[in-house]
């Protein structure tokens, strides 16, 4: 009797050890709960790999990053994420018995990590999962690059060229993947922001409260219809830290640089906010440039309970800069000047209920901006070296200014849903609405209207763990140019050993600006029967994590055709009376790559290259031969690359970062001739010294070694610059 009960104390022992002792025999249990970041981001198509008593078994994460595993063998069960670029931090194990089990898991960031993006998907998605090309500037990488200008952080990411006419505030333009500078979408806070027909200044734009810029390479209309041929470029507006705290910021500096910026942040029960202020004026370096801007911005959120929250994202400038002309080839204009207003404005409503995510969204951006130059300046002869322009160039005031005042109200409902396990589903309609006040303010004023809608569906599916699939297309009426249908396929494989295959195609379109399709002027007729300009794109790559981590090397290629881009055609050569048409045709190729590195804690390089084959293949112009077939794409180089140092995160640290611009194809538009800008490289530096916990001092070199180049020919940018502020914060864990 006594071997018996020693047998069967045996066999009781070594059944297995995660079944709950007081589990009736043959029930079954279920776990379930959220993977998320350590900031609080939910991360959904990630591939969990579960293991208990009944072996190992995947699920996939679903909307808000939630997953739910039902019939499980009682027992011990531990997770693994196969998550590229995180480390699961925490506890990942739970019992399970006849009842629910939860386990919520938390992912950290690797030496070099990854990122999770909304821009590519529209929703949150690990970059590593998404299939197209994206580049995160993350908030740490922000703050760190103490950069004077939105433009000078996009200048460090692969297949994105900068140009700007002089100094901080004048015009600028990103050109993404060898488009036009209105053929990338840009959002705020998920908000569109471009005016009608793809257009938007980033020239005085400032990082301010930013937490995040998300750039997606390859057209994306497939999500968000007009604008999106090249790309998304997407800013996104700091949201509440680990705990409240106050922030004060003061620099002075060279070339008259006085920046204040303030602001709160934090939490209290189911609010949480951060807001924002900052004023800043600089005298750029040549006359009748300087620039001044008030901003502010705000994310205010709330947690309504019942898997329900509601966030209200603000952000405004009110700007004015001197735009003195192409200096670098006359007498600068002394009176001009350029003022901007901005406002943007967006509501979000997200719902969790079960595997499913409801969100609803509104929107609205105001560009208003004006040009005045109200005095004759008078006639001169544009000169560059021993070069002597053929003609005068005559001064063209205009008191009350020229305006370009635009309004973007959209609103939009977007369902996401987890089918059979493995496949995300998405499912969004939208509507924009168009309206505007523009033209010259001594005639009257041109009033368009447009109204377009659109409507989306979007599968991401993974199969057998490691593969994930994204297909989707889009639906868009445009009162413009009628109804177009829009796909898009991407596709990542996440290898073994630290490899991830992808590769993406899609189409994109875009709308006519309010000029193109209702212009009165004399000189330039409207044409209401423009078709929309059309890009398809490619590409494939490769990227590679080695050492735990810490390198990751990635590399790209991809094939960009523009299409029906529209162009100015003169109908009287008499008159020079003319319309619009769609006649251009252009091609971008290349190859990206990019490099980060973490070998110890404290220190940082990150590199990119840009190699672009651009070429205009059809000319849309008849008269200037810098659009003649064949020709470069003006203003985008062949090679460009930045590499940033950065080193020490304690209490001395500083960081260098090297960018590097080829010649590029450009013209001085003045009957100089000249059809090619130099190259450049630009050298900036920064240092910070910690004077307690709370107080920073910090030091800034643009253009550390006084190079001198013109971003745009004829526009000179600025010289070296030196910067030094205080910086004090009550909490240090959120930059």
């Amino acid at each position: 009797m006594r071997r018996i009960v020693v047998v069967l104390a045996l066999l009781t022992a070594s059944a297995p050890a995660a079944r709950a002792a007081d589990a009736p025999v043959g029930s079954t249990g279920a776990l379930a709960g959220a993977v998320r970041t350590t900031d609080g981001t939910p991360v959904p198509n990630v591939v969990l790999l579960l293991r208990g008593p009944d072996g190992a078994r995947t699920v996939v994460t679903g909307p808000e990053g939630r997953y739910r595993v039902a019939a499980l063998v009682p027992g011990h069960y531990e997770a693994a994420p196969r998550a590229t670029g995180f480390v699961l931090v925490g506890v990942h194990a739970a019992d399970v018995s006849a009842a629910e089990a939860s386990l919520d898991l938390v992912l950290g960031p690797a030496p070099v990590r990854e990122h999770v993006l909304v821009a590519a998907t529209r929703d949150e998605a690990a970059a590593s999962t998404v299939g197209v090309s994206t580049t995160v500037l993350d908030s740490e990488r922000i703050a760190r690059r103490e950069a004077p200008s939105v433009l000078t952080l996009l200048e460090e990411v692969p297949g994105v060229a900068v140009a700007r006419n002089g100094g901080l505030g004048l015009q600028g333009s990103a050109f993404v993947r060898g488009g036009e500078s209105n053929f990338a979408r840009v959002l705020v806070d998920g908000v569109p922001v471009n005016e009608p027909g793809g257009e938007y200044n980033l020239g005085p734009q400032l990082p301010l409260a930013l937490e995040r810029i998300e750039v997606v390479r390859g057209a994306t209309s497939s999500l968000y219809g007009t604008d999106a041929l090249a790309g998304v470029i997407h800013l996104v507006t700091s949201r509440y830290p680990v705990a409240p705290r106050w922030r004060l910021e003061a620099q002075g500096g060279g070339l008259g640089w006085r920046q204040a910026e303030g602001g709160s942040a934090g939490r209290a029960g189911g609010l949480d906010w951060n807001v924002g202020a900052m004023h800043l004026q600089t005298d750029n370096d040549v006359p009748n440039s300087a620039f001044r801007q008030n901003a502010a911005a705000a994310s205010v959120g709330l947690d309504a309970g019942a898997a329900t929250s509601l966030r209200l994202t603000l952000r405004g400038e009110d700007s004015r800069v001197g735009t003195p002309g192409a200096t670098a080839f006359g007498r600068p204009d002394l009176d001009a000047r350029f003022e901007r207003q901005i406002g943007v404005a967006g509501l979000q409503l997200r719902r969790q209920q079960g595997r499913t995510s409801h969100e609803v969204r509104v929107g609205f951006a105001l560009q208003d901006w004006l040009s005045i130059d109200p005095l004759d300046s008078g006639p001169y002869v544009p000169t560059s070296g021993s070069l002597t322009a053929p003609f005068e160039v005559s001064d063209f005031p205009d008191p009350l200014g020229f305006q370009q005042d635009t309004r973007r109200l959209s609103a939009g409902y977007q369902l996401e849903t987890q089918a059979a396990g493995r496949h995300l589903l998405t499912f969004g309609s939208e509507v924009e609405h168009e309206t505007g006040a523009v033209g010259s303010r001594s005639d009257e004023l041109l009033r368009p209207s447009r109204t377009n809608a659109g409507a989306y569906a979007q599968d991401r599916v993974v199969l057998g763990g490691r593969v994930f699939l994204t297909l989707g297309g889009r639906i868009e009426h445009n009162a413009s140019f009628g109804t177009r249908a829009v796909p898009r396929v991407a596709v990542a494989w996440n290898a073994a050993s630290g490899t991830t295959l992808k590769a993406s195609g899609g189409t994109g379109i875009k709308e006519p600006t309010f000029f193109e399709s209702f212009g009165v002027s004399f000189y330039a007729q409207g044409n209401p029967l423009l078709r929309p300009e059309r890009s398809v794109t490619f590409d494939a790559g490769v990227e590679q994590r080695l050492f735990a981590d810490r390198l990751r090397l990635e590399a790209t290629a991809f094939h960009h055709d523009y299409r029906d881009q529209i162009n100015f055609q003169v109908l009287d050569p008499v008159t020079f009376q003319g319309t619009f048409v769609n006649l251009g045709q252009t091609r971008a190729r290349g190859l990206e790559l990019s490099a980060e590195a973490a070998p110890r804690d404290g220190v940082r390089l990150i590199a990119q290259y840009t190699l672009l084959d651009g070429e205009v293949i059809v000319s849309g112009d008849a008269f200037d031969p810098v659009y003649a077939a064949g020709r470069p794409l003006l203003r985008r180089p062949r090679h460009q690359g930045s590499m940033t140092l950065d080193l020490g995160t304690g209490r001395v640290g500083g960081a260098a970062t090297l960018v590097a611009v080829g010649h590029r194809a450009d013209s001085d538009f003045l009957g100089l001739g000249l059809t090619e800008n130099e190259g450049y490289a630009r050298l900036d530096l920064r240092g910070h010294v910690r004077l307690g916990s709370r107080l920073e001092a910090i030091v800034v070199a643009e253009n550390a070694l006084d190079a001198q180049y013109q971003e745009v020919l004829g526009y000179p940018s600025t010289g070296r610059s030196i910067r030094a502020g205080l910086r004090f914060r009550t909490l240090d864990a959120h930059p």
